[in-house]
């Protein structure tokens, strides 16, 4: 799943703070953008409709005003502009001759020098004086009831340049103006009323799209991410929220996707052990009714006087010790198991010569099966000077146990035969118990280990044992730092091989536990 990810770079894949981000960007970019765009169109629509480049009336208007700022900055543009003088004063007369029409005179000075003229400089001079006192140093812009005056400067990187307009016939009126301001107004809105609709308009479809992009791109997959939590938490753990990304919504339905599946797996592996323990408990309740049912029935006969010889009251007092021996060793079993699962075993390690180990287990050995009639083989290749660090007496409780179950698997009418062997290797030992028993079918094999694990759910003789012993020896196999599996087939025998760290020249004390 991981490789498609990351092999198909898709949108879904950006991070919400990255969504969110570009929402934020685009919500400001999207409104200047029609601000701009309406902003352009309005002023190229309004230049043209009421033609802001030339002055059309001599009665003081809003519009008015902006038609003087117009024409008066289109005539200085041309003025500073690279055109040739006969160029600028072709364009100049274009500009003035509306001008003209409404009896505005204007007088244009290059560098101190006349440039254009309508009239006579000192006329006009004085006509402007009569309308206002005037600095013609200065820039003015006054619009009169007894007429209007324009004075301004432009400067090139050579040139100097004044232009001067005026006007005696001129009004300002209030009630001309009021309906001056009124038809701009009416104009004006009439004109844009249609581009302002566009622009409400476009917003509420930017914000409409928006919307249906952030619902499809985060609550979509929220929305998913709810109703597949909803469904594990009704524990539907088999349900898989179908939704693949590489941002924070993916990584979280990944986890509940994994989180459903180690639900499951645990409450597989619980059910498991609860199964298994169970059948332990119907396990250890047979086996201690089995020797309990024994010294029972050889007490009663012992009290009831069945027992009236010597030799019977030495058969039944052997027996009810016997089975009394078998109860112990499975109860000791269990405090075994239990303090090993609780951690509560501390092991007495120590610096052991294998040779010598094996030697006096192998004589105990062979002392126990000599009762058992079975046959005994000891073979150990390793040297004198192996040693090996280990609890002795834990591991010959190991020992014991692999030995005792080999005895209680033993074939039926065939003498048994149990052989103890060690080989010697560069770093590590291996030790091997061999039996010619009824040996195991290839599905039991990796479980004999297992706690409580019984072979025979029947509870035949072949398995009247706890299930407890081999599952002691491997935790106190890996306790020492080795590593205990089994071989064989059914009906061929079985064969337990430990494998152990060797403790080589010169290792430290602190290596020998490290290995251990």
């Amino acid at each position: 799943m991981s490789k498609n990810k990351s092999a198909k770079p898709s949108s879904r894949n950006l991070k919400i703070t990255t969504r969110i981000t570009l929402s934020t960007i685009f919500g400001i970019l999207v409104p200047l953008f029609i601000v701009s765009a309406t902003a352009w169109i309005f002023l190229y629509s309004m230049t043209n409709y009421f033609d802001f480049s030339s002055v059309s009336t001599k009665s003081y208007s809003m519009l008015n005003q902006i038609q003087w700022n117009q024409t008066m900055s289109s005539i200085s543009n041309e003025l500073i502009s690279d055109d040739s003088e006969q160029e600028k004063i072709d364009k100049v007369n274009g500009f003035v001759t509306p001008l003209k029409k409404i009896g505005v005179k204007i007088y244009i000075e290059k560098n101190n020098k006349e440039f254009y003229s309508t009239d006579n400089k000192q006329e006009l001079y004085s006509l402007a004086q009569s309308i206002l006192p005037v600095n013609f140093e200065q820039n003015t812009n006054y619009f009169g009831e007894n007429g209007m005056v324009i004075i301004n400067h432009s400067n090139s990187e050579s040139d100097r340049y004044l232009v001067v307009a005026a006007s005696s016939d001129y009004a300002v009126n209030d009630i001309s103006a009021h309906y001056a301001a009124q038809d701009f107004s009416s104009l004006v809105f009439s004109k844009t009323g249609v581009i302002f609709a566009l622009i409400i308009l476009v917003f509420i479809l930017s914000i409409i799209a928006l919307s249906f992009i952030t619902s499809r791109t985060i609550i979509k997959p929220i929305k998913k991410l709810a109703d597949g939590a909803n469904e594990i938490a009704n524990g539907n753990l088999d349900y898989v929220i179908d939704y693949e990304s590489t941002n924070e919504i993916g990584t979280t339905v990944d986890s509940f996707n994994h989180m459903a599946r180690q639900v499951k797996a645990s409450l597989e592996t619980q059910s498991a052990i609860e199964k298994s323990r169970k059948e332990m408990i119907a396990g250890v309740a047979h086996d201690l009714r089995t020797p309990l049912t024994s010294v029972k029935g050889y007490v009663e006969g012992l009290r009831d006087g069945i027992a009236n010889t010597p030799e019977k009251q030495e058969m039944y007092l052997k027996t009810i010790y016997t089975s009394t021996l078998t109860m112990e060793r499975l109860l000791d079993d269990l405090l075994t198991i239990s303090r090993l699962e609780r951690g509560a075993i501390t092991l007495e390690m120590s610096k052991t010569n294998l040779s010598r180990f094996l030697s006096d287990c192998a004589d105990e050995i062979g002392f126990t099966l000599e009762k058992q009639d079975f046959l005994f083989e000891y073979n150990n290749s390793c040297g004198e000077d192996v040693f090996i660090n280990i609890d002795v007496e834990r591991f010959k409780r190991v020992i014991t146990n692999i030995i005792a179950n080999s005895i209680k698997y033993a074939k039926k009418d065939v003498q048994g035969k149990i052989v103890l062997e060690a080989a010697e290797y560069s770093k590590s030992v291996i030790i091997s118990i061999s039996d010619n028993g009824i040996g195991l079918d290839s599905e039991s094999l990796p479980r004999i280990f297992e706690t409580f694990y019984r072979a025979d759910k029947a509870r035949s003789k072949t398995a009247e044992g706890s299930g407890l012993g081999l599952s002691v020896c491997k935790q106190i196999v890996e306790l020492h730092g080795g590593n205990i599996w089994a071989t064989g087939a059914e009906g061929e025998g079985l064969t337990i091989h430990i494998s152990l760290n060797k403790i080589l020249e010169g290792q430290s004390d602190e290596q020998k536990n490290s290995d251990s």
